[in-house]
């Protein structure tokens, strides 16, 4: 069952205080930032696995349109095989080619800045990278090497890679720390620490069983990662063998974890988190809603068995437009986007296998 969730009051009062901190130029006057307008959104589309045939989209959130594949456009070749993630940091886009075992950097066209393969420490055998977070002048990737590799975005250098556990996945970063989701593939129990500063491991943190896609800081502080658990109703195995997908939250300042709600995938927007859930033997559990962090409470949000596969889902940080990929077997994407309250606003095909929506703010 669910736990209610609750901002934590020490948390809660540092945010506020460097909020204001950051913000008076004179005693008495608070002056508030502008809220950011996002211009459009980069859509990144996995492939099939083998097919060399990953790509980037983007949708121009002013003539509401989806342009066509543009890496292929601006560089006269595809992205290549199974894209991984993708991350906008400054001004350069970065996008992690798992299946093709390299780091693209591009300028915000797609244009190739740099092209870095990713190898083991034998410098030959293909390490697969797979996720990325960015942060203090850094992009920080996982690779199936069992690394955490660490790339200065001014010198498109690799400068450091630290060893963090069996099949790495999602990352974050969150008060000085990288959290770093130790899959097992399929058989992990942890979330690996990393002190940023010094970039070494400091610790294991216990999780449930197989932390995979998603490992992301909220607007609260707080790191929020997905366990997918051991695909419960499996057959031959028995209920009191299952392990759900949860949703589970971790303190950055303790590092002391709580179970939050059962997910699939989540995605944060303020005091809201919105969750798609779906255990593939059991269809009954097929549900999408949002949770009240402030409260714990959940309300139904959409109706998934509109969806053949749903399979991401970002929220527009300025505007609260929440988009959900749908991605049928064999089949481009569609991506229906709705309001805060579920209500359809739009709807778009995509390229094959879509896994990520990057927002472009200004």
């Amino acid at each position: 069952m669910m736990r209610k969730m609750w901002y934590k009051p020490a948390l809660a009062a540092l945010a506020l205080g460097l909020c204001v901190a950051c913000n008076e130029e004179e005693e008495g006057t608070v002056v508030v930032p502008p809220v950011p307008t996002t211009s459009g959104l980069y859509v990144l589309n996995t492939g099939n696995w083998g097919g060399n045939d990953a790509s980037i989209q983007y949708f121009d959130l002013k003539g509401l349109s989806i342009g066509g594949d543009l890496f292929a456009a601006a560089n006269g070749f595809g992205l290549g095989d199974l894209g991984q993630d993708l991350c906008l940091y400054g001004s350069k886009l970065y996008a992690t080619v798992s299946g093709s075992s390299k780091l693209e950097v591009m300028d915000r066209n797609c244009k190739v800045v740099k092209t870095i393969p990713v190898r083991a420490e034998d410098g030959t055998t293909p390490a697969e990278p797979r996720y990325m977070t960015a942060c203090d002048g850094c992009v920080y990737f996982t690779a199936y090497d069992g690394t955490v590799s660490r790339l200065d975005t001014a010198t498109l250098e690799i400068t450091g890679k630290v060893a963090v556990g069996d099949h790495p996945e999602a990352l974050t970063n969150a008060n000085g720390k990288l959290y770093v989701n130790i899959s097992g593939y399929g058989s992990g129990t942890t979330v690996a620490v990393v002190d940023v500063a010094s970039f070494t491991k400091t610790k294991d943190i216990a999780v449930k069983l197989n932390p995979y896609t998603q490992c992301f800081t909220g607007d609260d502080g707080y790191v929020y990662t997905v366990s997918n658990g051991n695909y419960a109703g499996s057959p031959g195995m028995s209920e009191d063998q299952y392990v759900y997908g949860t949703l589970q939250r971790i303190d950055p300042v303790t590092d002391t974890v709580e179970d939050v709600c059962r997910a699939t995938y989540a995605a944060n927007h303020g005091s809201k988190m919105y969750v798609l859930y779906s255990e593939y033997y059991l269809p009954e559990t097929k549900r999408a809603f949002v949770l009240d962090l402030n409260t714990g409470e959940e309300a139904d949000f959409i109706d998934l068995d509109e969806f053949s596969s749903p399979n991401a889902i970002g929220v527009d940080p300025s505007t609260g437009d929440v988009y959900v990929a749908d991605v049928p077997y064999g089949a481009n994407s569609t991506v229906r986007v709705y309001d805060a309250e579920g209500n359809l606003k739009n709807t778009f095909e995509a390229g094959y296998s879509t896994s990520r929506f990057v927002f472009v703010t200004e």
